[in-house]
């Protein structure tokens, strides 16, 4: 029988000086770090480090570099991919050892960004491969199309869709949003009546 691992509890928290200067950090509860085995302070920076790397390199994909804040919504698919993909590998490599109590706010600090978004985010990610999202489609045709996954992929025929999105993202054919949505439906409701 294994020994059970626990997770470090840890928070990421931005602090506001006297002056008005604010400063990113990560906490550990005195109760967590007293339990923490090992060096919890090597633990805590190597966590910090890993996590303002990822959260750097995002934002300078996010944002661009030295640039206002651009609106996320302007920004092309790919990217979103990319995005999703860069928090994957962050959460791959931290998933044994530490639990983020407040990841979603930090996220949503960082990013501008709610926490379902960024659940798209990371599942488009795993759900798609790089060459699967293209610029000609606009994200939240993504989102939509992942939302509607499990029952695609039930009969067989996620894959198809993708490539038909694509495929009327690059002719320049898409239908609006919440027409793609009813289009899907149909599709998933036919296929449900093939099979019944």
């Amino acid at each position: 029988m294994g020994i059970e691992m626990t997770k470090i509890p840890v928070k990421i928290v931005q602090v506001t000086s006297p002056s008005g200067k604010k400063k990113n950090g990560v906490m550990l509860d005195l109760y967590d770090y007293k339990e923490t085995k090992g060096n919890p302070e090597e633990k805590l920076r190597h966590f910090e480090k890993l996590y303002f790397k990822t959260v750097n390199k995002a934002q300078n994909l996010f944002y661009g570099k030295g640039v206002p804040r651009k609106k996320y919504q302007n920004l092309p698919s790919s990217l979103y991919w990319e995005l999703g993909n860069i928090l994957c590998k962050f959460n791959e490599q931290i998933k044994n050892e530490f639990l983020i109590t407040n990841y979603a706010q930090a996220l949503f600090r960082d990013f501008g960004l709610s926490k379902d978004y960024v659940y798209d985010l990371l599942t488009i990610a795993k759900l798609f491969k790089e060459n699967e999202i293209i610029d000609e489609v606009p994200f939240s045709y993504y989102r939509a199309l992942k939302r509607k996954s499990k029952e695609l992929q039930k009969y067989g025929i996620f894959k198809k869709e993708v490539m038909r999105l694509n495929k009327v993202g690059k002719e320049g054919k898409l239908v609006g949003r919440e027409n793609y949505k009813s289009e899907l439906n149909k599709i998933i409701e036919k296929f449900a009546q093939s099979h019944t």
